[in-house]
């Protein structure tokens, strides 16, 4: 819950005029990373530069580019010398964890030209267009989950965050913590990439929300990404589908032809808990008992919104 307290923490980030060079992992989901990209898109700085990764951080902070990158920003600025300037956004453009595609320069975060594409909840995974019939799944919160897959024709690139809108019936409990997680996978195999403290085994991108908290902030929600306001818990009464809408970090990741993109949604921590270390990166409580049901239909258009890029010409 958010209340007044918290609300006198929140910083005037449009106050910051500064120059700013703001690293932005996508392998930090859980941590840093939508902190990073929210400041970058809200301070005011005339000179603000996003530098974005999918690698180990520390080992990307000190490896050479990042370094280089790092001292013409402080040579410009705190030095006063006629350097150029860094490109608004360096984005870093990966197909799996070890193996980077593109590094280019651009002007915009989110990329101005990305096309907001939504794929469609369906009883055979995630479609174009919405369905034309009623249709619904439902899963075990504790052992269970549901998973949508789309495969693409085209080599697509996805970047930016992502947004998923869900139609949810609750049984034998008011309330439930969702977690989601988009995956990739190529020749029937999971694809891992980089995630928080070294973990290697992440998915593309991931996010979560409880359903009493699902009521929307409309004046910092965007389509793309849904900012719950946090102020009044509405527990979920029996019989009754509600609407969620659930944010997912940023990423940019290259989907080959014929590869997966795969929706994972579940009621617990998507990674598997190891009864010596623990929950790997990390985790958040999650409630754990009664059953889930998604629904979807002309009516209820459940789908998750892709950032879709269109190559240049």
């Amino acid at each position: 819950m958010i209340d007044a307290w918290y609300r006198s923490l929140d910083p005037d980030l449009s106050a910051i005029e500064v120059p700013a060079l703001v690293c932005g992992s996508f392998s930090d989901n859980n941590l840093h990373s939508r902190g990073s990209f929210a400041g970058f898109e809200r301070i005011s700085s005339a000179e603000r530069h996003l530098y974005t990764h999918r690698g180990g951080k520390w080992a990307v902070f000190y490896d050479q580019e990042a370094r280089a990158a790092q001292l013409r920003f402080f040579e410009r600025h705190l030095k006063g010398r006629d350097v150029p300037r860094l490109p608004r956004v360096r984005l870093e453009v990966r197909d799996r964890a070890d193996h980077v595609v593109e590094v280019r320069d651009e002007e915009t975060w989110p990329l101005e030209r990305t096309r907001w594409t939504p794929g469609y909840l369906t009883a055979r995974g995630l479609a174009a267009d919405p369905p034309t019939a009623p249709g619904s799944l439902s899963f075990d919160v504790r052992r269970q989950g549901a998973r949508f897959g789309w495969t693409v024709n085209e080599d697509t690139e996805l970047t930016g965050p992502m947004a998923l809108r869900l139609y949810v019936e609750l049984h034998d409990a008011d309330d439930l913590d969702l977690v989601v997680g988009v995956e990739k996978w190529s020749g029937g195999r999971f694809v891992p990439f980089e995630g928080s403290y070294g973990y290697g085994r992440d998915r593309v991108a991931t996010g979560w929300q409880n359903l009493a908290l699902r009521a929307l902030d409309a004046g910092l929600s965007r389509p793309f990404e849904p900012v719950p306001a946090c102020l009044v818990r509405e527990p979920v009464p029996a019989g009754e589908v509600v609407p969620v809408d659930i944010a997912l970090g940023a990423s940019s990741t290259l989907f080959r032809a014929g590869e997966q993109l795969r929706l994972v949604v579940a009621g617990r921590w998507l990674s598997p808990r190891n009864p010596l270390t623990g929950q790997f990166p990390a985790s958040y409580r999650t409630r754990t008992r009664g059953r889930c049901t998604l629904h979807w239909g002309p009516a209820r258009p459940a789908r998750l919104l892709l950032p879709v890029i269109p190559a240049r010409a």
